[in-house]
């Protein structure tokens, strides 16, 4: 897999960032088809390096995290206010309804869980490998979905 420019939310391209209003709405509406509601939207700032939109769904809260700069997505476990630990977790029928309104990908379990030495980083742009570099991210995961600073 190569990641593209704007992957760890640093130097993002002009044009690249989420439309947080557009994709509110996907979610709205993919929440609909499974029978579960959007409970909180919280938008990135300056850090993290995504959207987050809270989904309850039969007694469970999933947390659907946007990239800010690629498209796309991925599900975690609800976090505490001031925890940067990311849980990521699969909801096959969330990730179905979001992929049939938007082009963005939800990637699954195994995807955010590979190496980070299995993934081409050749693309990025020298800012964003030095920030690789000082975090040291293990897997794909941690790199698209960061706190960093």
């Amino acid at each position: 897999m190569e990641l593209s420019p704007g992957a760890t939310g640093f130097n993002p391209r002009p044009g690249d960032q989420t439309d947080l209003n557009a994709f509110t709405a996907v979610c709205y509406h993919a929440a609909r088809t499974i029978d579960a509601t959007v409970s909180t939207v919280t938008p990135a700032g300056v850090t993290p390096s995504f959207h987050t939109i809270d989904v309850t769904h039969a007694q469970h809260r999933i947390a659907v995290l946007r990239h800010t700069a690629l498209p796309i997505v991925a599900f975690a476990s609800p976090r505490a206010p001031g925890d940067s630990t990311i849980t990521f977790i699969e909801n096959p029928g969330l990730a179905a309804a979001i992929t049939d309104l938007t082009d963005a990908q939800v990637l699954t379990l195994d995807q955010l869980q590979t190496p980070l030495a299995q993934i081409d980083l050749s693309a990025l742009e020298p800012g964003e490998q030095d920030q690789i570099s000082y975090w040291k991210p293990n897997t794909l995961g941690e790199l698209l979905f960061n706190f960093w600073d």
